[in-house]
């Protein structure tokens, strides 16, 4: 790594209102280093990403990359400084190739497509995506395939720093291997890189320095190997943590829940089997394509034409929808919270209580004091402020917008809620309260069932794991008889003995 400078910010401050977002921030890059941005969901690192693209202008301060004196609140130059986001970019009614181009100043005044196809298919080769062509649709893509193109689109701007915001929420351990293998070849090559991620096993994995910000302000930047996770973490929250000993499996009820009896997907998932008992917290783990989200989106009703047995609540069902999923006590959580999971521009409160009108209203008239109420009692059991019910939730930070579509999704009061990457991008303590939460919930008789691609989040939530390989159980198994590596063992290569496994609940 070396140690010459290729990006400086100092005496960076922003306010919005009388609030600090971020206070006289100065920290500096290395050329040719990965850098970790760690800090919980509000710490200031949203508000820094957006100055350094030129998306915010700040209050006060100054930036240099490479050089050159930025102007502040203008957009940065793509071959300067590439963002890739968390909340995706991707424009879904262009194709693959024109979302990479967009914006490319190489592509020139007369944009020429055929002039571009080849670097892109490298470049979407690079990131595993070499299936996908450049002509498809970013619609049509999954939203792991999304991430996969915003990392693509990085790539292809040249940058000389490469900022990358939760790059892998989305994706499995497979292709997380491939975007680190890939970095590291830029970083070889000289390119500066910054990864923002809430899992600190990334963080130690790949970087080579961290730096950390609470409240607005730049805490530490030190050498990640001189960081112990302990240190970490507490520089995050501004106090002392013990990691708490996974919570003890609750007995298991004797009433089922959700039963699946050879349920299949064509081309999906199947025939499979599994149950999920009242009060039970059941993980259903897999890589990306393997079916396991596939499963879930069946059971929430996105997926209509599977065929096979669903019983929920000792009573055969056909999902025919998500109304009807909701009308059978079934309440999903999507994966995208920005695009499906929350109004953004409409206030708190609202939210909270929206799925839930019906049992407001009295004659087809909503009681506005009894609406009120509602959004007060979900943002307290969520530790949320509820005197904020009247503000955006786009005002939130990404954790405490992750409550808010819990909590819209509880106050139909479910017998089975099915929850899809329940923290993406969620910081460490605002994942400690909506684990507490759900635990709470489910020892009052809720029935969970969530997909994840996070391990260290299914080994902490579960208590039920069930690995999908191919579109078939692998292993059932209650979480105490899990380990990384058995569920690594299971969702990568399935059961090397036989075609599949299943393990009666």
């Amino acid at each position: 790594m070396s140690e010459e400078t290729i990006l400086t910010a100092s005496h960076i401050s922003k306010r919005y209102g009388g609030v600090f977002a971020l206070n006289d921030v100065s920290f500096s890059l290395n050329k040719g280093e990965i850098l970790g941005l760690c800090g919980e969901n509000g710490a200031g690192k949203s508000t820094l990403v957006k100055i350094l693209g030129g998306y915010v202008k700040p209050d006060s301060g100054r930036l240099t990359i490479d050089g050159h004196e930025i102007e502040l609140g203008k957009r940065v130059d793509p071959a300067l400084i590439t963002i890739v986001h968390q909340e995706l970019s991707i424009v879904p009614h262009l194709s693959v190739l024109d979302n990479i181009m967009l914006g490319m100043k190489k592509s020139g005044f007369w944009y020429l497509r055929r002039q571009h196809v080849e670097s892109v298919k490298q470049h979407l080769d690079s990131v595993g995506l070499a299936h996908v062509s450049p002509y498809q649709l970013a619609q049509t893509l999954s939203l792991a395939e999304r991430q996969l193109v915003e990392i693509a689109r990085g790539l292809a701007s040249g940058a000389k720093v490469l900022l990358l915001d939760e790059p892998t929420a989305t994706l499995s351990d497979a292709e997380i291997d491939k975007v680190f293998t890939i970095m590291r070849g830029l970083k070889a090559a000289g390119t500066t890189l910054v990864i923002i991620s809430h899992r600190l096993d990334e963080v130690y994995t790949i970087t080579d320095r961290v730096t950390v910000f609470r409240g607005g302000e730049h805490i530490f930047t030190r050498d990640t190997a001189q960081v112990p996770s302990e240190q970490l973490v507490s520089a995050m929250l501004g106090h002392e943590v013990e990691r708490k000993a996974m919570h003890t499996v609750r007995p298991q009820s004797q009433d089922v829940c959700l039963a699946c009896e050879n349920l299949s997907l064509e081309g999906q998932f199947g025939p499979l089997n599994f149950n999920c008992h009242r009060g039970e917290i059941v993980a259903i783990v897999g890589q990306l394509g393997s079916g396991a989200d596939a499963l879930l989106k069946t059971l929430a009703g996105l997926e209509p034409n599977a065929k096979g047995k669903i019983v929920v609540n000792q009573k055969q069902v056909s999902i025919k929808g998500v109304q009807h999923a909701d009308q059978l006590g079934i309440a999903y959580v999507p994966e995208e919270r920005a695009a499906k999971g929350a109004f953004l521009d409409a206030p708190i409160g609202m939210n909270l209580s929206s799925r839930a009108l019906g049992s407001l209203a009295n004659m087809g008239v909503i009681s506005k004091s009894d609406e009120r109420a509602m959004g007060v009692d979900l943002a307290r059991s969520f530790t949320l402020n509820p005197e904020r019910n009247h503000e955006p939730v786009s005002s939130l930070s990404g954790g405490n917008q992750q409550k808010v579509v819990l909590g819209k999704a509880v106050a139909t009061n479910p017998k089975l809620l099915l929850l899809n990457e329940p923290t993406r991008g969620v910081d460490i303590g605002a994942r400690a309260d909506i684990y507490q939460v759900l635990r709470t919930r489910a020892d009052s008789g809720l029935s969970i069932v969530f997909f994840s691609t996070d391990l260290e989040e299914i080994l902490d939530f579960a208590d039920r794991i069930v690995t999908v390989f191919k579109g078939q159980v692998v292993n059932n198994v209650l979480r105490e008889n899990a380990s990384q590596q058995s569920i690594l063992q299971d969702i990568l290569h399935g059961n090397a003995l036989e075609s599949h496994k299943e393990v009666a609940a």
